[in-house]
């Protein structure tokens, strides 16, 4: 399977999923009017990733996103859970800025939505 790598750009963020290493990076900005055109790409990866999974580790670092990516991100981390019904660890971890309480509330939120731990990482 094909690792998938797409540019950041001003409304959308960075994707960098290793389908080798199992490591799924999410990193900048989120707020393309067009995000679901964008996160249609990620899911339909996703899908054939999750036919075989590695242990997984998802790594988010974003700046900014928009209401539609939240709910987008929720389905996202909520379709990484499946990598646990085929026997694979799955970790995520986020990103944050010091100071930054929105991103650490954020968090918490995902974490008691998805009923997963998010390991919570500030950033230097």
């Amino acid at each position: 399977m094909n690792s998938l790598i797409i540019a950041e750009t001003l409304e959308t963020p960075e994707i960098n999923f290793n389908s080798d290493a199992g490591i799924l990076k999410i990193t900048g900005r989120a707020y393309s009017s067009d995000i679901t055109v964008f996160y249609k790409n990620l899911s339909a990866w996703l899908d054939e990733y999750i036919n075989d999974p590695k242990d997984t580790t998802v790594e988010l670092n974003l700046d900014y996103y928009n209401s539609v990516f939240h709910k987008l991100l929720f389905n996202f981390l909520k379709k990484c859970k499946s990598v646990l019904e085929k026997d694979k660890k799955l970790v995520i971890k986020w990103y944050y800025n010091d100071g930054d309480e929105d991103s650490i509330d954020a968090s918490i939120n995902y974490a008691k939505s998805l009923d997963y731990p998010i390991e919570k990482i500030e950033l230097e």
